[in-house]
């Protein structure tokens, strides 16, 4: 294809679509916006690499990517719709077939709004504050260590950064000079929590089949609207941690997804039909599961989600995938509804926001609401909750908080996710406060109790109960506001509680206790070993209203006895010890917890688990 030489960008005489960059909007065949002076053009050269982004006149597909890597181009982040960066040595001398523009970027684009809005920033050389350099993802750590030396700057990585990320403290004077830098693609805010020493998990960001979508890259589309004005979704859970009950999983998970329902209007419904058109498939798996992406184990990468269709194709549009190997838990540190939160927003097609303090942040911040950002993001995409079946115009200005406090709410339940009526979300007028009453520290009894006080809030208050060895229940609340527990399980060793009171505005209050269980004085020094022969698998679909579950148990004082208990409320005692069977557990639609726990006859136990799915 015949190319003409703007600069030393490379236009082509066909039309093309916007791209779409944080910083702005701009058509560079149309010739509105156009980079006309590409930064660091010294940096071309024999044995230099240079960025460039790509455009095509359709959506990226195999064969464009194999035309880029043909060339020499490496794609280093997916600009949707129609566009990619890349890097290659020297830079690109020719469009590839079906390209229509090549071009870098300038340094302009690479500095974040909320940057240049910070008036620190914008009117005072030599005042400082915590920015994130952001590394295209080929430039690899000696690379990043040489640019550092260079130009004199001091860069720190906290633990849990990204490996493309990098904070720098920056004046104007410096954030010029980094964005001048071919090797840097995007400045924009820290979150000074990063710099506290705090164990910080990142996102990998807005996934495609072509690539990962950059910080700088703005979206631009969500899922279509059904005739109602609405885009109506549906959730597949496949196979969940065992490290939390399922039905927690599951509700914590559907709690995150009434939360972008109260404010954007989007319900989602459950299927049984993982592959469904319009469907989020949520599956916990490890290492690589079968796209593109594989987990990294405990500590890295916690999740990540790809981009609605028509960007990625279905079955994989909008699905989203955990790190099953990362130590789940409810209410702290790894929190499902936290990551959960975050990775809704992408299946919507939300990128990262720049600023902290967001939902949308590219770290992880449990225990947040959707801000005003996040807020205003979703309704570039979707109409507001509960507007009506007519033609709107949407607005990308930010929204106000006094809208946010007017939308209405929508409410999913964990067992059929059908969207209940809509009522009115009232603002808490006080805080919610939960407080723990005193509890023992050590305990020879293989469960507790626990009470408490909940106070503040405008009502509708609710309190569960979480351990971090993956069980969880509601406790019993009073008229009062006094609140108890009962047979929390304890292992051996120590235990972590944690009791969160939700209110009807969203507010949520969170305490913790310790507990130490004991072996009873006396017992064995063999630890109890229990399996479960049958079923061999620890997630198993049923279709029968009762199973039967059977295993060994050994060690200990002895065995004495074998007892099981499920998710839903239901106990008994199996058949036998060192070789037992339970028959009759019932299983009722939708995920059960089966636990099952061995005494021996100095008290002490153990436990193991398994979930059974009935559809």
């Amino acid at each position: 294809m015949a190319a003409l030489v703007f600069g030393s960008l490379f236009l082509a005489n066909v039309s093309a679509q916007e791209i779409h960059m944080k910083t702005r909007t701009f058509s560079p065949v149309a010739g509105t916006g156009a980079v006309s002076t590409p930064v660091a053009t010294s940096s071309r050269g024999e044995g230099r690499t240079v960025h460039q982004i790509v455009e095509f006149s359709h959506s990226v597909g195999v064969n464009d990517l194999d035309a880029l890597n043909v060339a020499g181009a490496q794609v280093t982040g997916v600009l949707p719709d129609n566009s990619v960066m890349v890097s290659m040595v020297g830079g690109l001398n020719s469009l590839p077939t079906g390209a229509v523009w090549a071009g870098e970027m300038s340094a302009a684009d690479k500095i974040s709004p909320a940057l240049t809005a910070n008036t620190v920033l914008a009117n005072a050389s030599g005042s400082q504050t915590p920015v994130i350099v952001e590394f295209h993802t080929d430039v690899n750590a000696a690379q990043q260590a040489a640019l550092e030396t260079s130009l004199g700057l001091v860069f720190t990585r906290p633990t849990g950064m990204l490996p493309q990320h990098a904070i720098v403290q920056a004046d104007t004077a410096a954030l010029a000079l980094l964005a001048s830098q071919d090797e840097v693609a995007y400045l924009f805010p820290a979150d000074p929590a990063l710099l506290t020493g705090a164990t910080t998990y990142p996102c990998a960001g807005m996934l495609t089949t072509a690539g990962a979508v950059p910080q700088y890259s703005n979206i631009m589309h969500g899922w279509n609207l059904d005739s109602d004005n609405a885009a109506h979704l549906s959730y597949f859970f496949g196979s969940l941690t065992t490290k939390v009950p399922a039905a927690s999983v599951e509700s914590e998970i559907l709690r995150a997804f009434a939360q972008w329902s109260k404010v954007v209007n989007v319900t989602f419904q459950p299927t049984t039909v993982a592959s469904m058109a319009r469907s989020i498939s949520i599956e916990f798996a490890s290492g690589a599961h079968g796209d593109a992406y594989p987990f990294d184990g405990p500590g890295g990468m916690l999740a990540h989600t790809f981009y609605p269709a028509p960007i990625n194709a279905e079955p994989i549009a909008g699905d989203m995938h955990f790190d099953a190997d990362e130590a789940w838990q409810v209410g702290s540190d790894t929190d499902i509804y936290t990551v959960a939160l975050h990775e809704i927003g992408h299946a919507l097609g939300l990128s990262h926001s720049d600023n902290p303090g967001d939902v949308m942040y590219p770290y992880y911040h449990r225990g947040i609401p959707l801000s005003t950002n996040d807020i205003g993001a979703a309704l570039e995409l979707y109409p507001a909750a509960g507007t009506p079946a007519t033609p709107v115009t949407l607005t990308s200005a930010p929204v106000p908080p006094t809208t946010v406090t007017t939308v209405t709410t929508a409410t999913i339940t964990p067992t059929t996710g059908t969207t209940i009526s809509p009522t009115p979300a009232q603002p808490a007028t006080t805080a919610l406060a939960l407080v723990i009453n005193a509890a023992p520290s050590t305990t020879q009894t293989a469960t507790i109790e626990l009470t408490g006080t909940v106070t503040g809030g405008n009502g509708g208050d609710s309190v569960q109960w979480s351990t971090d060895h993956g069980y969880s229940g509601n406790a019993t609340l009073s008229a009062s506001g006094t609140w108890t527990t009962t047979n929390i399980p304890l292992v051996t060793g120590p235990n972590t509680l944690t009791v969160m009171a939700f209110n009807a505005a969203d507010q949520v209050s969170t305490h913790t206790a310790s507990v130490t269980l004991q072996q009873p004085s006396g017992a064995g020094v063999t630890p109890i070993t229990l399996s479960i022969a049958s079923p061999v698998s620890p997630v198993i679909t049923v279709t029968t209203p009762t199973i039967s579950v059977s295993g060994k148990a050994s060690g200990g004082a002895g065995v004495t006895e074998v007892v099981w208990q499920t998710s839903n409320g239901a106990t008994g005692t199996a058949c036998g010890t060192d070789t037992w069977v339970a028959t009759g557990i019932p299983v009722p639609e939708g995920n059960t917890t089966v636990i099952v726990r061995a005494y021996d006859s100095k008290g002490a136990n153990a436990w193991v688990a398994l979930v059974a799915v009935r559809p």
